[in-house]
């Protein structure tokens, strides 16, 4: 059921990876529910090349371009390994999609045979993208396809906290095997207008030749994901920079907003959207000094309901029409996509409207989303 009262951590991390959004889209908000439901203080997803190389990251909190070369390597202190005997391909084939380790701890009393979690190709990787030297736990999730990894879901947890269990395990076990049967096999809209609710922000410091003299470490990860450059060894830190440092100049380079504005306000503003999100920027500037740019990224409509429908009592079916009404669908399109007849379609958004007091779609949406901003997470 899509409620509270059954583990609503593992609902909203099932319907996010169904959406049919790109990956990049979801991993901010999966990342979210991934952490609060295993309790960790961070988590990194990280993608792979068909060499096994790292062809890109997203982490909530990154460093400068110059310094993501150290952080993407190794700790010092991580040793991986050594790799067993190679398995024929045949046998690599008939793996599962997903495959999991945790700095080698055994799996838990709660589990059959009490095993060591098994030898995974990816497990070098596992202690990457982290800053060296910083003792944590590892908690790592690889993505299978055809034998072989094509990304990691990590989380990370301090070495002074509880290891992580076998409910860890399974949590983050199922969010890989949904990401690789689901992720964006679906169609879904990505135009502007399914952009409508606030998201993460940071404030930038720049110079006019767009160069970043200051900012936080999210600030850098949503510049390095409004500019659409991948993160990897090849691109760090002279193709991730440029590629910031050119977003920036085009924006200051904008015509300013009309007259009239309100002159505590920004002097330009632009947007760009790719699959990590809607991008929004406003420039401040002062004569003199570096120039304030603002970066907000917007997640999608969808997204931000999925996080806001754990509050509410609606069952599985009421959420879905609630997320296919928000695609703009009419009654008979709900019935086909839910392979329902229509006037059980019916039945369900008459049910929907009278659990949330709404008379019509917006009115939906909107009592939706205001209950995920009263939402506050344990």
């Amino acid at each position: 059921m899509w409620s509270s009262k059954r583990s609503p951590g593992g609902a909203l991390i099932r319907r996010l990876c169904t959406l049919g959004l790109p990956i990049e889209g979801i991993v901010p908000a999966l990342m979210r529910a991934l952490c609060r439901e295993a309790r960790c203080e961070a988590g990194v997803v990280i993608w792979f090349d068909e060499h096994g190389e790292i062809s890109n990251l997203y982490a909530h909190d990154l460093p400068a371009p110059e310094a993501l070369a150290g952080w993407l390597a190794a700790p010092a202190s991580f040793v991986a390994p050594q790799e067993p005997e190679t398995r024929p391909d045949s046998q690599l084939r008939r793996r599962k999609v997903v495959e999991i380790c945790a700095d080698g701890t055994a799996v838990g009393p709660g589990d059959k045979n009490n095993e060591v979690e098994p030898f995974c190709r990816h497990r070098r990787l596992c202690g990457m993208a982290v800053p060296s030297g910083v003792p944590l736990q590892r908690l790592c999730c690889a993505v299978i396809r055809d034998g072989t990894p094509v990304a990691s879901l990590i989380l990370y947890r301090t070495a002074a906290g509880p290891a992580f269990s076998s409910e860890d395990r399974i949590t983050v076990k199922a969010a890989g095997r949904y990401l690789s049967l689901n992720a964006a096999t679906v169609p879904a809209a990505t135009d502007a207008a399914m952009y409508r609710v606030s998201g993460e922000h940071a404030l930038l410091m720049c110079e006019s030749d767009g160069r970043v003299v200051n900012t936080s470490a999210n600030g850098f990860a949503l510049l390095a994901q409004a500019s659409g450059c991948p993160i990897n060894l090849r691109t760090v830190p002279q193709q991730l920079e440029r590629a910031g440092r050119d977003l920036i100049r085009r924006l200051l380079a904008a015509p300013p907003l009309p007259a009239g504005r309100d002159a505590r306000g920004p002097l330009c503003a632009a947007a760009s959207i790719n699959g990590w999100g809607l991008f929004r920027f406003y420039g401040f500037f002062e004569s003199d000094r570096p120039s304030g740019v603002v970066i907000e990224r917007v997640d999608h409509l969808l997204i931000r309901l999925c996080e806001s429908m754990w509050k509410l009592d609606l069952s599985v079916q009421q959420g879905e029409t609630l997320l296919l009404l928000a695609q703009g669908m009419s009654h008979d399109r709900i019935a086909e996509r839910m392979r329902i007849a229509p006037n059980t379609a019916d039945y369900h958004v008459r049910q929907l409207f009278a659990k949330l007091g709404a008379r019509t779609r917006d009115e939906a949406i909107s009592c939706v989303l205001a209950a995920g901003e009263t939402t506050v997470y344990a």
